[in-house]
């Protein structure tokens, strides 16, 4: 008999995991892969509800869609998935409802996917920073990509998308005008494409588009403004999506075959207890699934056929071979019926049985009359071509689709966000995308400094000043990190007159932000402080210091070697691939230093770090004249200023007088000091400033307190002084500031 369906095997060695749930989001059936991506095995799988398996807040964000599966949509999200060792792992997963009321969803491992995504989306952010690394994954990545300007004219087209349309070179598509084609007329992919330019929206969609050169694709697209505030430009990355179209038709037919087919599909495990029956069974027998699975064919048995019979039966197929015959059963009406069944063996790798599958098909009506072998010839031969043809697709591997750019660009897509969001998203998305090159960038250098392809360059430069440009990067980037309440600090040696060094000014740069990065990873919330210090050889020691989860004593050791970190699960929970410390201890020999750390475990942890380097520059210090009257050594002054130079030039005017000095560079930031700082006794205020202006933070000041607030600005006196002292201010000064007037106003006010 030629149709085995093989459908078990099917089910058990799919590449995705395969879920059946009931109505009630019970789980009822599982294959071998879903307890490999999960980590459970099956017995724990069905116990579970189908929801179990995602984070709550993924649940809350993405929940399941009943009402489209209920209407026999197929529904396809990208979703985490929590295993049972707590790991995350990125799916797709598919679920549609099956004929008999329960749901089917099948989960993919799309980590590969998520991972090339961004990939791209780093690399196109860094357009400006690296032309060359763009263009050369421009032109290799395995996603098309266009870039068309707001005249429809392209401005920059990529090999695979040349292919994706069937056209003869790059060349010849550029010679087009999109808003012109014929073919792109009156299709949501043009109007997309308009709304993009006019409103700066992005779409992330399936299209089905012929080309102008005929070649028909189904693919998906993402569209989105090719530069930050900017609707000059449009960039479309696309994905060939026909042949998995194709395939997901193909598969579907298939499945839906086995469960339309007229002939009953049964799998048992290896001593003979149901494990799946299909919906021709259920209904043929009038058995429902619940009374059926887990239990052996002893319920069909019509007492018709003796021991032996079944003995016999047993005996071929427990030797691997197919059991071909006729077997007179019973419904559960106690109805007698003739079936032509054969039933085979399942396999696992090793060669042993795991589960047999039998085929059956009615042949009640046949014995009563040889007049209907046509259509059971037909049928049989039917169920033959859905075998073959089943068996074939599922033997090649399906490769894991390239998907478009997604995170927080379909937030940018699908949502309805302000200016202020959409800067504040755009960001995020950059910040992310040079985190991705950072992997990259981290794998070429570990990769030329094992096979010592790199080279030390000595230059001369500000240390102070390469210290500073640093500080301002990170802040930045903490700002923007979610769940981070850190506090950046940056620490120089303020008794040193060191102006100019010479090392390799690029490679000490590397080495901080690798070690700065480390330290944000690690710290979720204290301080994380850089800098440098001099050693009583006045050598520089550089170093950065954290609060973060620190390092066990045992550990310490394995943490500059690659892929390590000092615990192998902080991978899974901070991510990062283990590279960061290996390229700091590889710059730092490259350079003939030394490198040591220094860490408690849940206290911090702080790297040290010296490298050989000359002292070019000394800045001369300047003997200050300071009036003995000026001698403010318990008197606190708040300055209020945005323009880091005038904070700069009015605290070297102070310094001397022995007073602290608070700074704010807004006028929010001046009332939380002043706050928080309650022996303030002076205040030098700026009138334009960010988020809340001078006078109005003036204002506030003093409805709480009488304090003194001097002005300070670069707007004309006699139009601004006598509107200072009308809210309470007690002076003003004209900018540009003179220290003299300064030291002469705080000492007139000053209480």
């Amino acid at each position: 008999m030629n149709k085995n369906l093989d459908y078990k095997i099917i089910f058990d060695e799919a590449a995705d995991a395969i879920f059946i749930v009931n109505s009630n989001h019970k789980v009822i059936e599982v294959n071998q892969c879903a307890c490999e991506l999960s980590g459970y095995t099956k017995s724990e799988l069905l116990n579970m509800a189908l929801f179990e398996l995602f984070p709550k807040e993924e649940m809350q964000n993405k929940p399941l869609d009943i009402n489209g599966i209920e209407s026999n949509e197929i529904i396809l999200f990208e979703r985490l998935l929590r295993t049972k060792d707590r790991k995350i792992i990125p799916i797709e997963m598919k679920s549609r409802k099956l004929s008999d009321g329960n749901y089917f969803s099948s989960f993919r491992d799309i980590s590969t996917r998520t991972k090339i995504r961004s990939d791209l989306q780093d690399s196109l952010n860094k357009i400006k920073l690296s032309e060359f690394k763009y263009r050369e994954l421009f032109n290799n990545i395995p996603l098309g990509i266009f870039i068309v300007k707001n005249n429809g004219a392209i401005e920059s087209i990529n090999q695979t998308m040349v292919e994706i349309l069937g056209a003869p070179s790059i060349e010849d598509s550029l010679k087009f005008n999109i808003f012109e084609l014929p073919s792109l007329k009156g299709t949501e992919l043009l109007h997309d494409l308009k709304i993009c330019f006019n409103k700066g929206r992005s779409f992330n969609k399936t299209y089905d588009y012929t080309s102008i050169w005929d070649k028909n694709s189904y693919v998906k697209a993402h569209i989105l403004p090719a530069e930050r505030a900017n609707s000059e430009k449009v960039m479309v990355i696309i994905e060939d999506y026909t042949s998995q179209k194709e395939r997901e038709l193909e598969l579907k037919i298939l499945s839906e075959g086995v469960n339309n087919s007229h002939a009953s599909v049964v799998v048992t495990d290896s001593v003979g207890k149901i494990t799946f029956v299909n919906d021709y069974f259920l209904t043929h027998t009038n058995y429902s699934k619940e009374e059926v699975l887990g239990e052996t064919f002893s319920f069909l048995k019509s007492a018709y056929h003796n021991p032996a019979f079944y003995s016999d039966l047993w005996t071929t197929i427990k030797s691997g071979k197919n059991w071909v015959g006729e077997i007179l059963n019973k419904k559960k009406n106690g109805e007698l019926f003739w079936e032509n069944t054969m039933i085979s063996s399942l396999k696992n790798e090793k060669g042993e049985i795991t589960h047999y599958m039998a085929i059956k098909e009615d042949i009640t009506k046949k014995k009563k009359n040889e007049q209907e072998l046509k259509d059971a010839k037909e049928k049989a031969e039917q169920a033959d071509y859905l075998k073959s043809s089943f068996l074939a697709n599922m033997s090649h591997e399906i490769r894991t689709p390239l998907n478009a750019i997604m995170g927080f660009s379909a937030l940018l897509n699908e949502y309805d966000v302000n200016s202020e969001t959409s800067s504040y998203y755009i960001n995020i998305i950059q910040l992310n995308g040079k985190k991705l090159l950072n992997i990259i960038d981290d794998v070429l250098l570990v990769s030329k400094l094992q096979v010592d392809q790199i080279n030390v360059y000595s230059s001369a430069f500000s240390i102070k000043q390469l210290l500073k440009e640093l500080y301002s990067y990170f802040k930045t980037e903490i700002e923007l990190s979610k769940g981070k309440d850190v506090e950046l600090i940056l620490e120089l040696n303020k008794k040193d007159n060191i102006e100019i060094i010479e090392t390799d000014q690029a490679k000490l740069s590397q080495i901080f932000r690798k070690l700065i990065r480390n330290a944000i990873k690690f710290t979720s919330e204290g301080v994380i402080s850089f800098g440098y210090d001099l050693n009583d050889n006045d050598e520089f020691v550089f170093f950065t210091k954290d609060t973060g989860i620190g390092i066990v004593k045992d550990k310490q050791r394995v943490i500059f070697q690659k892929f390590r970190q000092a615990d192998d699960s902080k991978t899974r929970q901070f991510g990062g691939t283990g590279l960061g410390l290996s390229i700091v201890k590889g710059l730092i020999d490259l350079l003939h230093g030394k490198l040591w750390v220094d860490s408690e475990e849940n206290k911090g942890t702080s790297f040290y770090f010296t490298v050989p380097l000359k002292i070019i520059k000394k800045k001369k210090k300047k003997n200050k004249k300071v009036n003995d009257k000026l001698k403010w050594k318990n008197k606190t002054i708040l300055v209020v200023d945005d323009v880091k130079e005038s904070v700069l030039f009015i605290s070297e005017v102070l310094e001397n007088t022995g007073m602290e000095i608070i700074t704010a560079s807004n006028g929010i930031e001046a009332i939380e000091q002043f706050a928080q700082n309650p022996g303030i006794n002076l205040i030098l205020m700026d009138i334009q400033l960010p988020i809340l202006n001078g006078l109005a933070a003036a204002k506030r000041i003093l409805i709480k307190k009488d304090v003194p607030i001097i002005i300070q600005s670069a707007y004309l006196k006699n139009e601004y002084e006598k509107k200072c002292l009308s809210i309470g201010c007690v002076d003003f000064i004209q900018k540009p500031l003179n220290s003299n007037e300064i030291l002469a106003k705080v000492e007139t006010h000053i209480r």
